[in-house]
């Protein structure tokens, strides 16, 4: 279900032209959608092709919109300019001797299984070995042109992000290498131990003990007057994590341009995202292991009660497959308590703290599977409109406040309108009561469906279960930024669940972390003259031949009207491309006013991600009564490319326009 497509989703709707790219990030105040079914909120981005146009496991010559023959724009977009058309010459005599095409033949060779029938297996044929000449790293858990050339990418990157900070480059340049440094820094990492953790629990209002451990701070641990003080309000919290951490716990949240007005933004409320908002947990790993973890728990039957004889064969089937992964995930967080209890208190009652873990855990699961629960049934019992635009409903948060009601009438549970005063606090809205007031918000039915189920559970579920819930999830998802035996505890629960052999070297973790962040910065190194004079009037005629030849598809065609032909021409007369590196990106006035606001700290590698993150939240609060720009889709640094169809435009990375998507000497 977590692969259903929804109606509308936030930010940009951005589409992979090619494989699912799992490094990919949005950039600082955009975020990806994918249109579709459903629910406003929380889809993940869907790629064109699951198998990325052939080349995912194969040879990947010649794939995609990428061959090397020409259309539309330069690095800013040339909105709808085509190019006079150019004929392809017919001397091809010698052009099997350049160096591409030896490298392209030479690939495709080698990627050949020439004892297999091309009448019996194409596939195999044409790309049987290619898995033999390109073994997987033991890292990760599948492999294909688009992994390999992003790690070509990363290595890159890597290496200009350990070379030392320039007073001649930027100032954001420097910025993305002091990130880098505080993330390679594991010894200080283990010298700070998990103090920046606990830091976060108390700035997220949330217990340093929660209710269900049944434990108390003794006298010895230095935490004992802050836990003394401490408050707890599930929906502060809630909120706290989501300006913070930018994740989306039991609520969906998020502001993105009006699907029929770009000029407006709209806050969007519904179901909560799956993925992690986190951008170092993002990898493909991590990706696959939250899926993983998703099924072992949602696939467990919820209620201890039950009878196996219940199961029908098919869930005893599944529960059993997900028997080991559930004791390897209870092993895993029951050790990380462990040794968080250990630290806020060293003098802990063990006895006590493993009953308590036991239940704290216990919880935690028991309403994660309930939210999920009460998604699913909201997205299936919610038929989606054959076109997706009419199943978007305008909603004042009053008209919503009567609508959560309703299912616990006569009680009331008033959260939306705190909700909106608390996710505005410390922006430039937030004195604005009369913005509040008169807040038309953006969702769908099955997002209604949803909440008003979701109210219905917060009301009569304990506030300690919420708690839990609240406080495992936030736990799991900053743990990996502390401790050197933390990392080990999930390298090890990691390889159990996905099967891996290998982790990626904290060198690549590290640079693929910060280029997600700090994408535009860190493409500064990407950059160069030579794309500019030679490659980049070549990608524009390949895309304004594509163009051209599409719009001659258009005017044939039969199945067409007249006036959905003129539509469609207009359409493609007037989408923007966005090709290399943005025209700005050499300028350092430029590039720093990008990142203006974003702060790092050599030696503090946690709060330099959650700072940023904290600074990508304000900023797309602060800006969202105007109107979003349309840019880029991606950073430069991103091997992909991609469609975002509520600008009309079209984003072609530099890193994408390397060989073997580009550079096979069809030129």
């Amino acid at each position: 279900m977590d692969e259903r497509n929804r109606i509308w989703t936030t930010g940009n709707i951005n589409h992979g032209f090619f494989h699912e790219n799992l490094q990919q990030q949005p950039l600082p105040l955009q975020r990806q959608q994918t249109p579709g079914a459903l629910s406003l909120l929380s889809a993940p981005v869907r790629a064109i092709s699951e198998n990325g146009n052939g080349s995912a496991n194969g040879n990947g010559i010649g794939t995609g919109a990428a061959n090397g023959h020409g259309q539309a724009s330069a690095s800013e977009s040339d909105q709808g300019k085509q190019l006079p058309y150019q004929r392809i010459s017919p001397n091809l005599i010698g052009i099997q001797s350049s160096r591409e095409c030896i490298r392209s033949a030479a690939s495709l060779i080698y990627a050949m299984d020439e004892q297999t029938d091309p009448c019996e297996d194409f596939y195999k044929f044409t790309c049987g070995r290619w898995a033999e000449e390109h073994p997987r790293p033991d890292s990760v858990t599948s492999n294909d042109w688009f992994r390999e050339r992003q790690a070509h990418i990363m290595r890159v990157v890597r290496e200009f992000l350990r070379s030392n900070i320039s007073s001649a480059e930027p100032e954001a340049v420097g910025k993305a290498k002091t990130m880098y440094g505080a993330c390679m820094d594991t010894k200080q990492l283990d010298q700070r131990n998990l103090e920046p953790l606990v830091g976060y629990l108390l700035r997220f209002q949330l217990p340093l003990l929660p209710t269900s451990l049944n434990l108390t701070l003794g006298s010895e641990s230095k935490y004992t007057a802050q836990v003394a003080n401490a408050s707890y309000n599930w929906l502060e919290s809630m909120v706290a994590i989501k300006q913070h951490l930018s994740m989306d716990l039991i609520i969906g949240f998020d502001v993105f341009p009006d699907p029929f007005n770009r000029s407006i933004n709209r806050i969007a409320l519904g179901t909560p995202e799956t993925e992690s908002a986190f951008p170092f947990n993002n990898d493909d790993s991590h990706k696959l292991l939250r899926k993983i973890h998703r099924k072992t728990i949602f696939m467990q039957n919820s209620d201890e009660d039950d009878s196996e004889d219940d199961l029908e064969s098919e869930e005893e089937e599944a529960a059993k497959q997900t028997t080991s992964g559930m004791s390897a995930y209870l092993n895993y967080i029951r050790k990380v308590i462990e040794k968080y209890l250990l630290y806020v208190d060293p003098y802990v009652n063990q006895e006590e703290a493993t009953v308590g873990i036991s239940q704290l855990v216990k919880q935690g699961v028991k309403v994660a599977r309930k939210i999920h629960e009460l998604k699913e049934d909201a997205e299936n019992s919610t038929k989606p409109s054959k076109n997706p635009a009419d199943d978007i409903i305008y909603i004042s948060l009053t008209q919503l406040q009567n609508q959560t009601d309703k299912n616990i009438a006569p009680k009331t549970l008033p959260i939306w309108m705190r909700y909106m005063e608390l996710i505005l606090k410390g922006t430039r809205h937030e004195k604005n009561r009369q913005m509040t007031t008169n807040l038309t918000i953006i969702t769908s039915q099955a997002d209604i469906l949803y909440l008003q189920n979701v109210v219905e559970y917060l009301e009569e579920t304990p506030p300690s279960h919420i708690e839990s819930y609240l406080w495992l999830s936030t736990i799991e998802e900053l743990v990996l930024h502390t401790t050197s035996s933390m990392r080990l505890l999930h390298s090890e629960y990691m390889r159990l669940a996905i099967g891996t052999e290998g982790s990626t070297p904290r060198s690549l973790y590290c640079a693929n972390g910060v280029n997600s962040l700090f994408g535009m910065a860190v493409s500064y190194v990407l950059a160069d003259e030579e794309f500019t004079r030679v490659k980049l009037p070549r990608v524009q005629r390949m895309l304004s031949d594509i163009r051209r030849a599409f719009d001659r598809l258009v005017r044939s065609t039969a199945w067409m009207d007249a006036a959905t032909k003129r539509k469609t021409m207009q359409k493609s007369a007037e989408m923007k491309s966005f090709i290399g590196f943005p025209s700005w990106l050499r300028n350092g006035t430029a590039l720093n006013a990008y990142y203006e606001g974003a702060e790092v700290n050599a030696s503090m590698h946690l709060e330099n991600l959650m700072g940023f993150v904290h600074w990508q939240m304000m900023e797309k609060l602060n800006e969202m009564d105007k109107p979003e720009p349309i840019g880029w889709a991606t950073s430069p640094s991103n091997v992909n490319a991609f469609h975002t169809f509520q600008s009309n435009a079209i984003t072609v990375p530099i890193a994408i326009l390397q060989y073997p998507f580009y550079d096979l000497g069809l030129e």
